[in-house]
């Protein structure tokens, strides 16, 4: 058994790479990718945390454009996935450490990034919803 972050990410190279082979931005998509479901699962940790008067994060207010939509998607995206793309950029792909992963994880039989993905996507769906009906 190996670790399951890096599991993730070795799934997700390997089927960005299989499916589209002429794919030339492939690191960019794969790491948009997976920062945002990493950004998805923090927020529902956060918004739980809220609702269930843990701990209460203070988020950021931006208004740089004119409509609500594109700063509080700005504002998501500063707040909970930028420090994920920091991250995830430094341990995966920061001098091409995602070969010597992809190489360790070759073998894998499971589709670990696919099942992780519609885990948190369904999971975050779930939770917008039931906290705003509880809320």
């Amino acid at each position: 058994m190996g670790n399951i972050y890096y599991m993730i990410w070795a799934d997700a190279i390997q089927r960005i790479r299989k499916y589209h082979p002429k794919e030339k931005d492939w690191k960019t998509i794969t790491l948009l990718y997976i920062t945002w479901i990493h950004s998805l699962n923090y927020w529902i940790l956060i918004i739980w945390l809220k609702y269930f008067k843990i701990f209460t994060l203070p988020l950021i207010h931006i208004e740089i454009f004119p409509g609500d939509l594109l700063n509080s998607f700005s504002a998501f995206a500063i707040e909970f996935a930028l420090p994920f793309g920091i991250i995830n950029y430094f341990l995966i792909f920061y001098k091409n450490r995602y070969e010597k992963i992809v190489e360790n994880y070759s073998n894998l039989k499971t589709a670990y990034a696919l099942i992780y993905s519609t885990i948190i996507a369904l999971a975050a769906l779930f939770s917008a919803f039931l906290y705003g009906a509880l809320t």
